[in-house]
């Protein structure tokens, strides 16, 4: 079961309750509000795999310039040197993927706060129209934020 989804019990292996919407901490979310950033999981597997082999190729020409060592340890500053470039490009490379394992986390909160936002925003508008302070239709010339724009004449 997804970790996002509602608590055990509650919902089918989709994270659904009875074939309904989707679950997020145990109340319905639209299907679009948990769209998966598998792009940037992708991003972040490569990024890790790419470190591991620049670490593996870095230690496989130490040891090979160890086994076969030219006489007079010649070449050995340009050895350390190449060595320590490899290591510290494979660490910006495991930075790389914890930056976009980073930027996966940081979307799942905007959105959560989009939609608890949206959730306020409905609640405060019920209590207004229960209250008497809103109107019960939103009157005609009233243009969502979502809606097209109106053409410029």
């Amino acid at each position: 079961m997804d970790p996002r989804t509602a608590t055990e019990g509650e919902t089918d292996e989709t994270g659904r309750r009875d074939g309904g919407r989707p679950m997020l901490a145990g109340v319905e979310v639209r299907e679009e509000d948990l769209e998966p950033q598998k792009g940037l999981h992708i991003a972040t597997v490569v990024l890790r795999v790419a470190a591991g082999v620049v670490v593996v190729l870095a230690l496989g020409q130490f040891a090979a310039w160890w086994l076969d060592r030219p006489p007079g340890g010649a070449g050995l500053g340009l050895l350390v040197g190449d060595t320590v470039r490899l290591i510290v490009l494979s660490a910006l490379l495991w930075v790389a993927s914890d930056l976009a394992g980073l930027l996966i986390k940081t979307h799942y909160d905007v959105r959560a706060a989009r939609i608890l936002l949206a959730r306020q925003t409905y609640m405060m508008r019920q209590m207004g129209i229960a209250g008497g302070e809103l109107p019960a239709r939103e009157p005609e010339g009233l243009r969502r934020a979502h809606d097209v724009p109106e053409p410029v004449e």
